[in-house]
């Protein structure tokens, strides 16, 4: 016990000369995040496009497979063209018009119309090659091995009916004659945030429970119910029921990491469904977080099934040049969730927001033995700094049936999708306008393209209530204008509520715990601060609602990080049942929670890493 002990008290030590090199190099004001740039334009073609088509020596599953390629308002896209083997794979390509290929032993590479050329593709993990592809360059056909082929077509040739969605309004502008109190102002708040005209909301149902939450990702893809007692047997092979299933235009999930566990496999699963029947199939996830057997098995599916495409999402700098520009591939992250599952057909359509990232951790309180299926992954070893680690969560989502609800996020997710790869903006984008004063809306935060304008949005909602703001959150590292805000409604008189877990055992959890602690000595006497810690699972929802009318549940933890580094979305309600939902949840949170004090025992280190400014600015 001692020796393990002394292990993760290096690995702390490791962690914070880690963290030291990195603040020392940056900026003060959050670690040098820019406002943004504005997108290039030419024309209508504003942006370039990035996108991985998988190979496998024994080719695809499906006959007449295709390639989409994400064309819509890109000037070019980079095709990169990876090897799921640890073989090299021989192939060719031809396309309709000019086009050029950087290659590890030709490094640029002109394609004539209509001209074919080899090329070789080298093992896994030893290099790629890269199609240049432009507008003018039409459709594409790689081949290989045994007459192994895959035609690449552009998402607006292609897919029309995604392409017009995609183009849909993604932001909205209220009528300026209406009168409103202020949380309606809020709700119709005209900021830098992206954020959806309101719907009502229709069908919605919150998922508390875990199996629940899995259960219904299950019915939204199959059309089938599967028995928690199945679910809970934990077995890949369980028997799914596809003959009710519907017919997908798009599926598209994100999340900060998904891993190769019963939860993925059970997802990929019906992903290659879908696929096998021409559903587009798009996962966006954090690269940093994934494991290298997570991309194997993933990859490995996308060779299969070439609808179905991967973003590994990394931060890309337009260059090298400062201590900053490495910090921020390394650190800003994929934040957003989303499972999404469009359809044509009425009432199919499905949207599942909230915590929750796709690993067995968040829905099950023990990991599976699955040493049976070697293309999966046991995770129950590890620590507090081991991307290995098995932790187990409680968290709610919510899940929309509506299909114009549901159309009207899509947008948005499509739009992040389809962002510049050179500034990871969105944009341009249309704009729609309502007179509605009440419903749903979405909102996507992209802080170094909007200016961090989720910030004023929350300080906007706190300094609009008149009698309570709750917030729900695993993390307690507000920036300092939400805590101002906080503050200032505390002094005139609003209630300031907080359900709160203090003990972290995510990686780098030390550090969380410490600022937790710290955070609730200093401010416990001045809010209602609960601790809510349902051992052995961790409090990962992050909600706040407003006088009992306003509500968001959002993906946006109350940290520095959230509001100026990652990708984060949410869920905005006002006036609707679902806010007495949310409410509900809260107060079974509270059946269990106890009430903090300002002589909470701190961390030892608690002083010392709330006061490094540097360091808060990067949790």
């Amino acid at each position: 016990m001692a020796f393990v002990g002394m292990g993760r008290l290096i690995e702390g030590a490791l962690v914070l000369v880690l963290l030291f090199l990195m603040t020392s190099c940056a900026p003060r004001e959050g670690l040098g995040v820019l406002d943004g740039d504005a997108p290039s334009t030419q024309g209508d073609l504003w942006r370039v496009g990035e996108a991985t088509l998988y190979l496998a020596a024994e080719g695809p599953d499906q006959d007449n497979a295709q390639f989409v390629i994400p064309d819509l308002g890109a000037h070019r896209v980079e095709i990169h063209l990876e090897a799921v083997s640890r073989r090299s794979i021989p192939f060719s390509i031809r396309c309709e018009g000019r086009a050029g290929v950087r290659h590890i032993e030709t490094p640029n590479r002109r394609l004539e119309p209509g001209t074919e050329r080899d090329f070789t593709l080298p093992p896994r993990g030893q290099g790629s090659a890269l199609l240049d592809w432009r507008p003018e360059s039409g459709a594409c056909r790689i081949a290989w091995g045994d007459d192994h082929s895959i035609v690449m077509r552009p998402e607006s040739v292609a897919l029309p009916h995604l392409s017009d969605l995609s183009q849909a309004a993604l932001n909205c502008r209220v009528d300026p004659a209406l009168q409103l109190d202020p949380l309606q102002q809020v709700f119709l708040d005209q900021g830098a945030l992206l954020q959806t005209c309101p719907v009502d909301p229709g069908r919605v149902r919150l998922l508390g429970d875990a199996t629940d939450g899995l259960a219904a990702r299950v019915e939204a893809l199959t059309g089938s119910t599967v028995s928690r007692q199945a679910l809970n047997a934990g077995n890949p092979d369980l028997p799914l029921d596809f003959s009710n299933a519907p017919q997908l235009d798009l599926i598209q999930i994100s999340y900060l990491h998904i891993r190769a566990d019963f939860v993925g496999y059970l997802t990929a699963r019906m992903l290659a469904h879908h696929a096998q029947r021409g559903t587009q199939v798009r996962i966006l996830v954090t690269s940093l977080l994934m494991l290298e057997e997570d991309r194997v098995f993933y990859d490995s599916l996308a060779a299969r099934y070439p609808n179905i495409q991967i973003q590994y999402y990394q931060w890309r700098n337009r260059g090298i040049d400062r201590p900053v520009d490495i910090i921020n591939q390394l650190h800003r992250v994929q934040h957003t969730r989303a499972f999404l599952a469009l359809s044509r057909q009425p009432g199919r359509s499905r949207y599942i927001f909230g915590g929750r990232n796709l690993h067995d951790g968040f829905f099950f309180s023990d990991p599976f033995d699955l040493e049976d299926w070697p293309y999966l992954h046991t995770y129950d070893e590890g620590g507090f700094q081991d991307l290995g680690f098995f932790s187990v969560y409680e968290d709610v989502e919510v899940e929309l049936r509506d299909d114009q609800a549901v159309r009207n996020i899509a947008a948005h997710h499509l739009a992040l999708w389809n962002r510049d790869i050179e500034t990871q903006q969105v944009g341009p984008y249309n704009t729609g306008y309502t007179d509605q004063r009440r419903g749903m809306r979405h909102y996507l935060s992209l802080p170094w393209a909007d200016g961090r304008d989720q910030v004023r949005w929350f300080v906007d909602a706190i300094d609009a209530a008149a009698d309570e703001v709750l917030i729900v959150t695993p993390y307690l590292n507000p920036p300092p204008q939400i805590q101002e805000a906080l503050m200032r409604a505390q002094a005139r008189g609003v209630r300031v509520r907080m359900v709160a877990r203090l003990e972290s055992t995510d990686p780098a959890g030390f550090i969380i715990t410490a600022l937790n602690r710290r955070y609730a000595a200093l401010y416990s006497d001045l809010f209602e601060i609960e601790e809510y810690f349902p051992r052995p699972r961790m409090m990962h929802t992050k909600m706040m609602v407003i006088d009992g009318r306003l509500a968001v549940t959002t993906s946006t933890n109350l940290d520095h990080r959230a509001f100026w580094h990652d990708t984060e979305n949410g869920l905005v309600f006002l006036d609707t049942p679902q806010v007495d939902a949310l409410l509900e949840i809260v107060e079974q949170y509270r059946q269990t929670a106890r009430r903090l004090t300002p002589d909470e025992p701190e961390h030892p280190l608690g002083n010392i890493l709330y006061n490094w400014a540097w360091l808060r600015s990067v949790f």
